[in-house]
């Protein structure tokens, strides 16, 4: 059978048979960890970027089929994973495509931090499941969609039942306590750190005690050069009405800053795991 028909059948299995998010992700670590030649890379890699998008984005559902597989679980599988796709990486014969298709998978892992290969990770929830001041059926809502769906089998959907739930519990800011609602966005921000879905300043200050003087100074003034509501400023200009007046100092010192995070990025032991589909676009030349 050719290597591509291998992959879809393999593929096929995995969405139609492995209900689990944590075994779906252990069937890919088997198949990929030790298992390939150098000229089956490539098409191996496509086909784990493409299967992984579509497990975050939901495309294929993960089910649950009555096992207790802890979070740490998921966060394990993933480090092996990546540490195949380091090893491919760092070879000298990989193509570009190869590395591309690398760059896409990382994303998609789950984060393998100390916090959540720990024996029980996550147990923030279960504090505010049982909080004093809310109602009970809140409570019961709580465990039962969120804290115990969470211990038993982690996946993408917990992320978006607790979106729907801060949704909620910050609908009526007075309905409940500043304290319970402050707990509940820090479960949720832990859920989008082990989702590898933070935006780039959160992934930036997630490893910024990582970084030296140089780089925190870069990372510092790249911070100041957003705005307030933390979203980066978009220009489009139109080169052909009318000539570029950027200062260009001001270009050099950006361009420097950047340099400057792209290389501690690329230093840092969790380099990969800390950009969320960074794209690189074509960009219309400057005028001369």
């Amino acid at each position: 059978m050719p290597l591509l028909g291998y992959w879809e059948a393999e593929f096929k299995y995995i969405v139609e048979q492995v209900i689990l998010h944590g075994n779906k992700l252990e069937v890919m670590c088997e198949l990929l960890v030790g298992n390939l030649e150098s000229g089956d890379w490539l098409e191996a890699l496509i086909f784990s970027a493409i299967y992984l998008k579509w497990i975050n984005t939901g495309q294929i559902p993960c089910f649950e089929d009555g096992g207790h597989p802890r979070p740490n679980r998921h966060a394990e599988i993933s480090r092996l994973i990546f540490r195949e796709l380091e090893r491919i990486y760092c070879m000298k014969d990989t193509s570009l495509q190869e590395v591309l298709s690398i760059r896409k998978i990382h994303p998609c892992l789950p984060s393998f931090k100390a916090e959540f290969t720990a024996s029980v990770p996550l147990t923030r929830i279960r504090d505010v499941a049982h909080w004093g001041d809310i109602p009970h059926d809140l409570k019961l809502q709580i465990k039962h969609t969120i804290q115990n769906k969470l211990h038993r089998n982690a996946g993408p959907e917990d992320l978006v039942a607790t979106e729907a739930m801060l949704a909620r519990i910050t609908r009526n800011p007075e309905e409940y306590s500043e304290a319970f609602v402050e707990q509940f966005k820090i479960i949720h921000h832990e859920l989008k750190d082990f989702s590898m879905l933070g935006n780039l300043t959160e992934q930036l200050e997630s490893i910024k005690e990582s970084f030296d003087d140089r780089s925190l100074s870069a990372l510092t003034l790249f911070l100041e050069c957003k705005e307030s509501d933390g979203e980066v400023i978009r220009l489009t200009v139109d080169y052909s009405k009318k000539p570029l007046t950027v200062d260009a100092v001001f270009r050099m010192q950006l361009g420097h800053v950047l340099v400057l995070l792209a290389s501690s990025l690329s230093a840092s032991s969790v380099a990969h795991r800390t950009w969320k589909d960074v794209v690189l676009s074509k960009l219309d030349p400057q005028p001369q």
